[in-house]
């Protein structure tokens, strides 16, 4: 009987398993059903006249993104996973009170994989180096990094990671010290200034890696007053609450279904134009033109910067923000800019690392011998 028992259960788990593998095989021939993650086609299974040797990795790959009614699923493990465990997945991490945060910020939060001494110095050259060439050109270069969310909010990152502080120096805090002592790079750092802002509002999606409205303006009226620039007068720009933000985490943990998060924003209609072909806050260069009273900006930015736009576009008369590493600071040749901005997010540092590479190009820095 014993045996008779365990045969009829094993027979069940193999019948469901392969009824399953069915029907979210089968599924895949509804239309829409398997279009949660769009792109790649089914590997073939013969290539050049011979069965492929990577086939079977190949579809497995294929197949696990495209199975019918992907996004469902992953959506129901990921509300279980995060209601019930408080956990997230590879790329996101569940921290208290509904605040998701980036897993590639790790490293910086629990001071991991530090910058090598080296590293530090080149990024350091490399931002000396471009301040320099502005100066040169008739600009003044700032540097800013905008922290990472768990760095203003770690009182919400989960209690395994906020036991055992490390007392190391941050590579952000190491960039400084190095800015300081070997260069004359101007930089702000807002960890303070926003440290000591969020006890009025919150200022970082909760869903979301980026800070708020609210927290891109604090950051943006520290760097216009460090660098005694003029504001226009705020009061008469209506703020705006908005819903139609799609947090990137959210996106991250729940594929297959489309969250918007609350933004506060300013309303800046008929308050500058786009010269560009604008098209996203993430295109690779943008433009605009206003009745601005700072000057000229030529900024070179990341996804922070996005919702930095409309401030400073108001502010500027004219405004070039661009996205692309190498910088390319030889734009100041055509693009007369009174002020050089180098934003970047505080994971991110090492990617400054030869971001100086277009102006120290021998054509470059030496024109005359070509």
């Amino acid at each position: 009987m014993k045996c008779n028992i365990k045969t009829v259960g094993t027979l069940f788990f193999c019948v469901l398993f392969f009824c399953l593998c069915a029907f979210f095989s089968l599924g895949m021939l509804i239309p829409g059903a398997s279009s949660a993650v769009e792109g790649a086609e089914m590997p073939a299974l013969i290539t050049d006249g011979r069965i492929s040797d990577g086939f079977g990795d190949d579809f497995e790959t294929w197949f696990s993104k495209r199975f019918a009614f992907r996004g469902t699923i992953v959506d129901l493990f990921s509300s279980l996973k995060e209601t019930v465990f408080q956990t997230g997945n590879d790329q996101v991490i569940v921290g208290e009170d509904g605040f998701l945060y980036f897993q590639d910020t790790m490293d910086s939060f629990l001071k991991e994989n530090p910058l090598t001494d080296d590293e530090i110095q080149s990024i350091g050259m490399a931002l000396s180096n471009l301040s320099a060439y502005a100066e040169e050109h008739g600009a003044h270069l700032l540097f800013v990094c905008a922290p990472n969310k768990n760095t203003v909010y770690p009182e919400y990152m989960p209690a395994r990671y906020r036991t055992s502080p490390s007392n190391a120096m941050s590579d952000l805090d190491r960039l400084h010290a190095y800015l300081d002592a070997e260069t004359a790079v101007d930089y702000l750092d807002l960890r303070p200034i926003l440290t000591a802002a969020k006890e009025e509002h919150l200022l970082y999606h909760k869903r979301d890696s980026h800070w708020n409205g609210y927290g891109a303006h604090i950051a943006y009226e520290a760097i216009m007053t460090h660098l005694g620039l003029p504001m226009p007068d705020f009061s008469v720009l209506p703020r705006t609450d908005i819903t139609t933000h799609e947090g990137d985490l959210d996106r991250l943990l729940y594929p297959g279904t489309v969250k918007y998060d609350d933004n506060t924003v300013y309303n800046y209609d008929g308050q500058y134009i786009y010269t560009s072909a604008f098209s996203t806050e993430m295109d690779m260069t943008i433009t605009t033109r206003s009745a601005g009273t700072a000057g000229t900006l030529l900024c070179f930015r990341d996804s922070f910067s996005s919702a930095l736009i409309g401030d400073f576009a108001v502010s500027f008369s004219q405004m070039q923000m661009e996205r692309a590493i190498p910088y390319r600071l030889d734009l100041l040749e055509s693009f007369k800019a009174d002020i050089v901005i180098v934003e970047i997010v505080e994971r991110n540092l090492r990617s400054l690392i030869g971001c100086d590479g277009r102006i120290t190009d021998e054509a470059l820095l030496s024109p005359s011998d070509n």
